[in-house]
């Protein structure tokens, strides 16, 4: 007996509204499987207001709660879970690694934000404009910047930040620019825009940022920066200076006095209950300890507040020193620590019972950790590569 098969489209038994909240309870693995389907799914996985309700739901569920690990060794995605011991999730493969569009240089990772990655190629290996490139792992697609406007020939006086304005549901970079007795220049590239690079003219005459550590919080960058006040007597004051990304103007921000000791501190956000994110200050006391200062009031000096300190045990001789590197989603705070002054190892840190633990690959010399969400974001773009 021969039994003949029935076509119908799904949608023909389900109203689109059901297999919207269907498709938006999804993991974004499964998620591109269903954009095959047919092109009602397709048309309605690709659109903006899908792609941005789906990373909302992944973000609200916890399901983001991952980090994002980066050595010269490997490109990691780790839970964010000191109960499973930061265990790996997944292993990504960099797109343009050994490619000819970037004459086989892997690049560099200089932010990630709601599954995006941005990565910079350095200039020292001959090209004064070298690429810029926007990476979504989870949906294996990349995207080149245009070349920025201002080219230069070094690149450790170069450096780029990745971020997303909420208020026009917006992926920008920014780059600045430093070289030796110049003023800092600032460019700002726009996602939605897709257009060139613009050139900010607002930019303070005394701006002068320490660009290796940054923090956005409240919609703007933040960096600390230091001057010298008395050049004879090296004394120097410590100040924050923000970005806002709504209307890319610059602002002071007001810390308490005596940020200064031996070295400024370090800056980062840090995840408080809730949806709570504050700026934050890493107040450095000696090499082996270090005090975590929050702005628990956005704007209000008298705000800041000390939550807690982290102090390596060791004897003299062995001279511990220790170094925040990343305060994650789950409350743990990754050192990086050694000794003699040579920071090789990594441990995480529970505020809660004081107990340092061992982190990730310790044959790794990680340079890059952040928090990661898998996301559909570029899956809409034109003028982006599949891999």
């Amino acid at each position: 007996m021969k039994i003949q098969k029935q076509q119908w489209g799904v949608d023909e038994h389900f109203p689109e509204e059901i297999i919207d909240k269907i498709l938006l309870k999804l993991p974004v693995k499964d998620v591109i499987r269903c954009s095959a389907v047919c092109k009602l799914w397709n048309s309605l996985i690709k659109n903006p207001t899908f792609i941005q309700t789906h990373l909302k739901n992944q973000t609200h569920d916890g399901i983001s709660k991952r980090l994002l690990l980066i050595s010269r060794q490997s490109y990691d995605l780790h839970w964010d879970n000191p109960a499973a011991l930061f265990g790996q999730y997944s292993n990504l493969r960099n797109p343009i690694r050994n490619s000819n569009w970037t004459k086989g240089i892997g690049g560099q990772v200089v932010g990630t934000c709601n599954g995006l990655v941005c990565l910079a190629v350095s200039s020292i290996h001959g090209d004064p404009c070298p690429p810029v490139i926007l990476w979504n792992p989870s949906i294996r697609k990349f995207g080149f910047l245009p070349s920025p406007s201002r080219a230069v020939d070094c690149y450790r006086y170069e450096s780029y930040y990745l971020c997303y304005d909420s208020r026009i549901d917006d992926y920008k970079v920014v780059r600045i620019v430093k070289e030796p007795y110049c003023q800092v220049e600032v460019e700002v590239w726009s996602l939605a825009s897709g257009s060139a690079w613009k050139s900010l003219n607002n930019v303070p005459a005394d701006f002068s940022p320490i660009t290796s550590r940054h923090a956005f919080v409240n919609g703007a960058f933040h960096w600390v920066q230091r001057r010298l006040t008395r050049v004879e007597e090296e004394e120097c004051t410590v100040s924050v200076v923000a970005l806002d990304m709504v209307d890319e103007s610059f602002r002071n921000v007001e810390i308490r006095q005596g940020f200064w000791r031996d070295s400024p501190p370090i800056i980062s956000s840090y995840h408080g209950d809730g949806d709570q994110c504050w700026l934050a200050l890493s107040e450095i006391q000696g090499i082996s300890c270090f005090d975590l200062w929050v702005m628990k009031d956005y704007g209000v000096a008298e705000s800041w507040t000390k939550l807690f300190s982290v102090r390596l045990l060791g004897s003299p001789e062995e001279e511990p020193c220790i170094e925040p590197f990343v305060f994650t989603k789950s409350g743990q705070v990754v050192v990086r620590m050694g000794r003699h002054g040579e920071l090789n190892s990594f441990k995480s840190y529970d505020p809660k019972d004081k107990q340092f633990r061992d982190f990730g690959n310790q044959a790794y010399d990680y340079y890059f950790m952040d928090s990661f969400v898998e996301s559909l974001v570029l899956l809409g773009q034109t003028n982006v590569f599949s891999y």
